[in-house]
This record gives structure tokens, C-alpha cells and sequence, in this order.
């Protein structure tokens, strides 16, 4: 067994390698040629990764359009990357849970700027704990299907919406995926379930648009474990978390600086950090006891669940993704 695991690890660490070449980084005199002006409309842009990618587009000279749940939390990011370099920047407040109201909400963000060339979907919730912990309330379809508009729905549904003005300006989807979409994570299953559709259904898109040669491109971002300012605040809350390798931590600016030269590249898929994520990868496809590994990397499961709930309260708390719903 050792020798297999040894053979994919080897295997993946040489796709890994590859992949970091395609990972191209521009400077900040290319990417503000390229940028400046150009329309972005960031979905989830009040913390984290939406958060530093705003900032970039803004010292590049893009034009922004910011929108979350959270107000007070968008002006903040607005007057920071005005002071950064944004041309202009514009809040549209908006609860992506409520698929309905996508379309007026195209509306709003066509008054402030009739043309688009970046949508970056970037917002998600995520349930803490395994399925099997839940309460009543969060096996219920309800629950469900409110995670499900989060993370699936209305990526698909602002997809339809935008598609005419991408079309009409050569534009891109950016769309901020994960890890958990091609492998499963004990504690995580909701959340897994949400990004293995937002896979599905995005890399189909992608071929669709190369068959019927369409301007439009889509760039999907496989992310492991991102160490924003949220995350770091939810970790620092249990101590059995302290003891995740570096190597498997992944920085927040440079995550939104791959997004951004995203922009001129228009990779199809980028995973960051690329060495954890090729190895898990490669080790769930070639590793028949993979669920044991995970399982017993974990712990014990009623000492996982409480730490899962104690991080689940401390997310309430800041109002960091699981608080969305």
C-alpha cells in the first residue's frame, strides 16, 4: 500500500509542478494596462477572497461592483479600494439565497454599468459538522435547499443573466470553487455536495462555450484551505486545529492575485494550494481506503463534532459563511 501511496504522490508533486507554470502571475504595469476600466462584478465581496480580489482590480483601475448581504461591511471595502485606484466603485446589496430576485438584481447592476466584463460568483455558505450530527431543522429540505441556492442555484441563475452582456464584451466567469468539489470531506458533506455541483455544472459549461466557439470564458478556482482574516479568527478558537501543516495553508493575497492574472490568462482550472490539492486528488481516485485515511486523520467523531460546533458558534459570531444561513 505504502509503495502506491509513495507512486501518487510522486505522480501528482510532477502535475503539481506543471500546473504551478500555468499559474501565470502578471505585473502590476501589465495587469493595470489590461484592467483599467474594465467593469468587475465581485459576489461576495465584503471579507476574504472577494474582499483582496477587489483590491487588486482596484489598483489595477478596474471599475468595481461589490455585493453581499452586508452593507456596513461593502462600504468598508468600497472606500479602501477607491483608495487603492479604483476608477469607480458601486455596492449593490444583495441575498443570493433568494434565486427570484437575480434577475432584478441584473437590473440594479445594469443601471450602474450597461456593459460587464468580469463576473466573479464568489459567495457561499458553509454548514459546520458532519450531516449526521445536524439538528432536525438541518436535515430538513429547507435547510437544504437554502444551501443549495447559496452555493449552486444562483451561480447558475447569474450565469443565465449576465450571459448576454459577457457575450457582448468577450467577458469571463471567475468562479471560486474548492477543494471539496473533487473530493469528499468527512464533517463537510453539505458543502462538498454544493461544490461537486458547482464542478459539474461549470467544466460542462466550459465545453459547451469552446464547442459553439463563444467569447466568454469560464475560470474555475479550486482552493483548499485559505487563510483569511475569518478563517484565521475560527481556528484560533480551537486548539486542535493549530497543528495543520503550513504546506497545506494557502495565503489570501495571493489567491486574489492568481484571480486577477486569471484575468489575462483565462486558465480553465487553477488549484491553489496546488501540492495539497493534487495529492488528496490523486489519493481519492487511487486509494481504495481513502475513507479510512480521512477518518482516521480525524479523530474521534464525537470529539470532531464538538469542535466543529464550537467553530460553528464562533462563525455566527463574525458572520462568516455558516452564518448565511
Amino acid at each position: 500500500m505504502w509503495a502506491k501511496i509513495v507512486g501518487v504522490i510522486v505522480v501528482m508533486m510532477s502535475v503539481g509542478v506543471y500546473h504551478l507554470a500555468q499559474n501565470d502571475l502578471f505585473s502590476d504595469e501589465l495587469l493595470k494596462e489590461a484592467l483599467h476600466d474594465k467593469v468587475v462584478v465581485i459576489c461576495g465581496a465584503s471579507s476574504g477572497i472577494g474582499e483582496a480580489t477587489a483590491y487588486k482590480y482596484a489598483a489595477a483601475g478596474s471599475k468595481l461592483i461589490l455585493s453581499a448581504r452586508s452593507l456596513d461591511k461593502l462600504q468598508v471595502v468600497k472606500e479602501a479600494a477607491l483608495e487603492r485606484g479604483a476608477q469607480a466603485v458601486d455596492i449593490v446589496v444583495q441575498d443570493f439565497s433568494e434565486i427570484e430576485e437575480l434577475t432584478k438584481y441584473r437590473e440594479r447592476v445594469l443601471e450602474i454599468h450597461p456593459t460587464i466584463d468580469v463576473l466573479m460568483l464568489n459567495h457561499a455558505a458553509m454548514p459546520m459538522a458532519p450531516w449526521t450530527s445536524f439538528a432536525s431543522f438541518k436535515q430538513s429540505p429547507e435547510f437544504t435547499l437554502r444551501t443549495f441556492n447559496i452555493n449552486v442555484l444562483s451561480f447558475i441563475e447569474l450565469t443565465r443573466v449576465f450571459m448576454g452582456e459577457l457575450e457582448a464584451t468577450g467577458g469571463q466567469i471567475h468562479v471560486t470553487s474548492s477543494s471539496s468539489g473533487f473530493v469528499p470531506h468527512f464533517g463537510f458533506g453539505l458543502y462538498t455536495s454544493t461544490k461537486h455541483a458547482i464542478n459539474g455544472f461549470f467544466f460542462s459549461l466550459q465545453q459547451e462555450l469552446i464547442a459553439k466557439q463563444s467569447s466568454v470564458s469560464v475560470s474555475v478556482f479550486s482552493l483548499g484551505l485559505i487563510m483569511t482574516q475569518n478563517v484565521e479568527t475560527l481556528f484560533s478558537s480551537e486548539p486542535q486545529t493549530q497543528f495543520i501543516p503550513t504546506f497545506y495553508k494557502g495565503n489570501v493575497n495571493h489567491v486574489a492575485d492568481i484571480i486577477v492574472s486569471a484575468t489575462i490568462s483565462r486558465p480553465r482550472n487553477v488549484d491553489y494550494p496546488i501540492l495539497p490539492l493534487k495529492l488528496k486528488r490523486g489519493l481519492v481516485y487511487f486509494l481504495p481506503n481513502f475513507h479510512d485515511i480521512v477518518i482516521g486523520a480525524s479523530g474521534d467523531y464525537n470529539e470532531f463534532v464538538t469542535v466543529q460546533r464550537n467553530m460553528e458558534k464562533v462563525s455566527k459570531k463574525i458572520n462568516y459563511q455558516v452564518g448565511n444561513i
